[in-house]
């Protein structure tokens, strides 16, 4: 397996970058939020799985106009529920339970994890049966429909390429929008990805120059809820949307930048060839593995090999608009600022 690395790209946004945030663009995206090129079709919006993601949709949503129904197995709802946010129970045992639950949904959008990337395919069948218009599936990643990654990562992608040949199947029967939202932001910032902050420690793979998109939890929410109001031209589409482009380089720069003064790191460097194939033997031999899933994650990511930065964005397409290294630097200061 070969890494593809670049060693010679810098740590800041590079001058193809810089043309989606200046002028034209950002004017344009910011003076006509959302272009849209019919007249919403959809009115009420089912939620399935309320963490951190979930919940962010589920405001942005809400925000939106639109009537939003969280729904979960457990039998009370959640003490967090933004106004006017409803709560059903769901049994996801059989397509006809499923289909009893969401009837009179337009829309399911899933954030489940875990086992529920796995029921997909009856979540689907169950929304078909129940007249449901269109269902977004629960795959919020960077590189999910690489098709490389695919073939190459098997043991962590198969779910989410089933989930996706399914939708296309029965494209139809129901509309389907998938979204690529690269790493989110806001565990970009504060876990340990690409640094520890908590230890001050950081190995750097491959120089640490794999660029990679990156978006907040409530960017992808405002983008969730833009594509339900531009619906023609967000169906049946793999929509990629980022707010930042960044490397680890860049964000090891800002998390050294806010610690306090006089703090030491301790830098290590990694081959992203090696970690990617230690790490995808170890997710191999214990794919239930949280950790190892989670290293595989990381070394596909910072390793550069697969489609993580997008050539062309879809952010014009929902009104969300691509963000600055300022704002991105705001994120840090508000976390590890004293």
């Amino acid at each position: 397996m070969r890494v593809a690395t670049n060693t010679k790209r810098p740590i800041h946004n590079d001058s193809r970058r810089q043309n989606h945030l200046s002028t034209p663009y950002l004017e344009h995206v910011l003076d006509h939020p959302l272009q849209i090129t019919k007249m919403s079709s959809f009115k009420n919006v089912a939620l399935l799985g309320k963490g951190l993601l979930g919940s962010a949709i589920t405001t942005e949503l809400a925000n939106a106009g639109f009537n939003v129904t969280i729904f979960g197995r457990a039998e009370s709802a959640p003490g967090d529920l933004p106004a006017g946010v409803h709560f059903k129970t769901i049994d996801y045992s059989s397509v006809d339970t499923i289909a009893t639950a969401v009837k009179r949904q337009d829309v399911i959008v899933s954030t489940l994890s875990k086992g529920g990337l796995f029921i997909q395919r009856t979540i689907i069948d169950g929304a078909i049966k129940a007249g449901v218009k269109r269902y977004i599936p629960s795959d919020w990643g960077s590189f999910t429909t690489d098709s490389k990654a695919a073939a190459e990562l098997t043991v962590m992608m198969k779910p989410f390429t089933d989930t996706q040949n399914y939708l296309k199947e029965k494209v139809g029967e129901i509309e389907h929008t998938i979204f690529s939202v690269g790493g989110f932001t806001d565990l970009i910032v504060k876990f340990p990805i690409a640094f520890d902050y908590a230890n001050k420690t950081a190995a750097v793979t491959n120089g640490g120059h794999a660029r990679f998109a990156s978006t907040s939890l409530a960017g992808i929410g405002k983008a969730v809820a833009g594509a339900l109001k531009n619906p023609e031209a967000t169906k049946n589409r793999n929509l990629k949307i980022q707010e930042f482009e960044v490397s680890q380089a860049q964000l090891l720069a800002l998390a050294k930048k806010y610690s306090p003064p006089g703090t030491e790191w301790k830098e290590t460097e990694l081959d992203g060839e090696a970690e990617l194939e230690k790490n995808l033997k170890a997710a191999q031999e214990d794919p239930t593995n949280e950790f190892a899933i989670f290293g595989l994650i990381k070394a596909a990511l910072l390793s550069g090999r697969y489609k993580s930065s997008y050539d062309k964005l879809d952010n014009e397409l929902v009104g969300l608009p691509i963000l600055t290294e300022k704002d991105l630097e705001a994120k840090f200061a508000a976390v590890y600022s004293s």
